[in-house]
């Protein structure tokens, strides 16, 4: 059985082993020891109500492979961008100018560094080992998070969004900060990249130019990727389309891959999730399986195994019910689309 937990101070070794087999690219997910355990700390603080401020709750969920007991993927969410340090993005508008004098129409495309997502949830962090791949384990793990919203929509804003990695060569430099950023950084982009994962972006602010950028006037290679997405990242946009999300016209600073954005009541799984008690723990078909899970804090867990829907609520099996820490009678989410 495939199962998201939150995660625990315990995890770390196999979270770092996860991280490092994603790649600097990932930066919700740093290679870094010290960030990391941050990370984890903070979630286990999150959990248990106590974050770092006021709406300033993050949340890291691992997926285990109940079988195996291995950590294999990670997700996440951040309840509230921006509060504490800026969340910057480049935003893409049209200005068109004209002159009647001379019979000319000029239509342009500018890139305006903005800050338009402070206080959005964040979904991030969502990595799967290559082999788990497989049998809607990946769409499991994305999906999960959509529960949580879901459960507790008090803790997160009316928007959230998804930060999709922007094309990169195949020495992993990106076309887009090659032409831009770097001007100004006078770094690598993996440098640059690893900074802003394990320090935060207020170098952003301090060496960026504050000035509108003309899409025209840059490099033909670093127009042509503004909001298209890493080729090995479409899938999780394919995901997040499916459920209701869309490009507005925001990208990332340094790859310029596109930000996904959607409105939390109607994004899918939230709007067609059930609440439900169950009613028994018995034996249940396994082959089709669905979401459940339970209902509050500080051990929010989903499940992807098969239930049997009745009048009065749902059937579980035992190990599904072991694995939720729960009991006959208890309240669940459960998500069967």
């Amino acid at each position: 059985m495939m199962l998201v937990r939150p995660v625990t101070l315990s995890d770390h070794d196999e979270i770092l082993a996860l991280a490092k087999e994603a790649g600097i690219g990932m930066t919700s997910l740093p290679p870094d020891t010290a960030v990391l355990h941050r990370k984890i700390e903070r979630s286990v603080n999150s959990c248990n109500g106590k974050p770092e401020g006021k709406h300033e709750d993050a949340f890291l969920f691992v997926l285990v492979d109940t079988d195996t007991k291995k950590l294999v993927g990670t997700s996440g969410i951040v309840a509230h961008v921006g509060l504490k340090h800026p969340f910057y993005s480049y935003k893409l508008s049209t200005i068109v100018q004209a002159s009647s004098e001379l019979d000319v129409y000029s239509y342009q495309r500018v890139l305006h560094m903005v800050n338009d997502y402070t206080g959005a949830t964040e979904i991030g962090s969502l990595f799967l080992l290559p082999q788990y791949r497989r049998d809607g384990i990946g769409k499991f793990l994305s999906r999960s998070r959509y529960m949580m919203l879901a459960e507790l929509p008090e803790l997160f804003s009316d928007i959230v969004i998804s930060e999709i990695r922007g094309v990169q060569d195949e020495k992993g430099d990106s076309p887009f900060y090659n032409t831009l950023a770097q001007e100004f950084f006078q770094m690598e982009f993996k440098r640059a990249d690893f900074i802003h994962a394990t320090q935060g972006g207020q170098f952003i602010s301090d060496l960026m130019p504050k000035y509108p950028i003309y899409v025209n006037l840059l490099d033909e290679r670093a127009r042509e990727v503004i909001g298209v997405p890493l080729e090995a990242s479409r899938p999780a946009m394919n995901l997040l389309e499916k459920e209701g999300f869309r490009f507005q016209g925001y990208i990332d600073v340094f790859d310029a891959g596109p930000t996904m954005q959607g409105e939390r009541a109607f994004l899918r799984t939230v709007r067609k999730s059930r609440r439900a008690e169950v009613v028994e723990i018995a034996e249940v078909s396994q082959n089709d399986r669905f979401m459940v899970s339970t209902t509050s804090l500080p051990d929010f867990r989903v499940a992807y195994a098969g239930f049997e829907k009745r009048r009065d609520g749902i059937v579980i099996n035992a190990e599904t019910a072991d694995a939720l820490g729960i009991q006959k009678g208890a309240q669940v989410r459960y998500f069967d689309q």
